[in-house]
């Protein structure tokens, strides 16, 4: 498990992290979402020590590693590997050798690591490119080098700043279902950074959104998806067009159907599998007009946002009643 208790690093006058506190459980991917100057960056980096935080304490494991020096320090951070948006390999040598170089560092016989890199390389899916050098590879296979050689050393943790930005959406897709899959079969604690809520939308577990050094919104995928609090986190969810903008939608459908009911509809992963809507209409002989509908797929599972308008004459207790013991989520606009 990773705790951050109360934070903090300052440049100057600058708070880039502001008592800042989460936890992340092990074999957990989290997310940290924020835009850019929001202080994702800087936090990410003083859970590596790359950074030193002014107070606050980092306990991974058991360990604060704020407290941590020489062999233990160490010994603390080879369990700590990162990936980095603009992949960070050697160009001077091939996918084999990058994959292995922590290997090379750490003075592993010359066969047992290049054995060891032809197995991650498989693994990453790229077999058949292990002695291409990297002005030879698209953007998605270096990223799959990258994640290759931060898995040799077998970490318990996963660092991932911005590791899909510099990629097109459908390299990003990949690269997303390549993590989530190592982070099942190692059972690997990835901590992931972006500005993406796409990206995060479709690997994470929990998410926090951050803004000037703090964090102002954390819980699961599915919650913040589903019921966003802040401005901020509405901002960022209507960039992969979601149409869960809750305040915006509502007001343009009230001014479309001024009369009658509007009711906003949250299907989870069970609700999202049933014909709720035409059983319901069939059961209380209502017709119920779908003005608006979106589904997204998460990490978590299937989430859909549906708003209904139901004529003023038919009785919308019934209605709410019947969507209540359903288990769908129902908000009367």
């Amino acid at each position: 498990m990773i705790v951050l208790k109360d934070v903090t690093k300052s440049y100057g006058e600058v708070d880039a992290v502001d008592h800042v506190s989460i936890e992340v459980a092990d074999g957990e991917i989290f997310g940290i979402v924020g835009y850019s100057g929001a202080g994702k960056s800087t936090l990410i980096k003083l859970i590596d020590r790359i950074e030193e935080a002014d107070s606050g304490e980092i306990i991974i494991g058991k360990d604060d590693i704020c407290k941590l020096e020489g062999k233990d320090l160490l010994e603390k951070r080879r369990k700590i590997s990162m990936i980095f948006q603009n992949f960070d390999l050697l160009w001077s040598k091939d996918v084999l050798d990058n994959i292995a170089f922590p290997l090379m560092l750490k003075r592993v016989e010359k066969k047992k690591r290049r054995e060891l890199a032809k197995e991650l390389a498989k693994e990453v899916g790229l077999e058949d490119k292990i002695h291409a050098y990297p002005s030879e590879l698209s953007g998605g296979q270096k990223q799959r080098v990258a994640i290759a050689r931060a898995l040799i050393v077998k970490p318990e943790i996963l660092l991932c700043d911005e590791a899909t930005s510099a990629l097109d959406p459908k390299t990003t897709e990949d690269i997303l279902d390549l993590l989530r899959k190592i982070n099942k079969e190692y059972g690997l604690t990835i901590l992931m950074i972006s500005h993406q809520m796409e990206a995060i939308q479709k690997v994470c577990d929990r998410l926090a959104i951050m803004a000037d050094g703090r964090v102002i919104e954390e819980g699961t995928v599915y919650e913040i998806f589903a019921d966003p609090k802040e401005e901020l986190t509405k901002r960022l969810i209507r960039t992969v067009d979601t149409g869960l903008d809750v305040k915006k939608t509502a007001l343009e459908l009230k001014e479309r159907y001024p009369e009658g009911h509007l009711l906003r509809l949250t299907f989870d992963e069970v609700t999202s599998q049933r014909p709720i809507l035409f059983e319901l209409s069939n059961k209380t002989h209502i017709p119920m007009n779908i003005v608006s509908a979106n589904i997204k797929n998460t990490a978590v599972g299937t989430l859909g946002v549906m708003y209904v308008h139901i004529e003023k004459r038919h009785d919308i207790a019934l209605v709410l009643s019947e969507l209540n013991a359903d288990g769908v989520k129902v908000e009367v606009i």
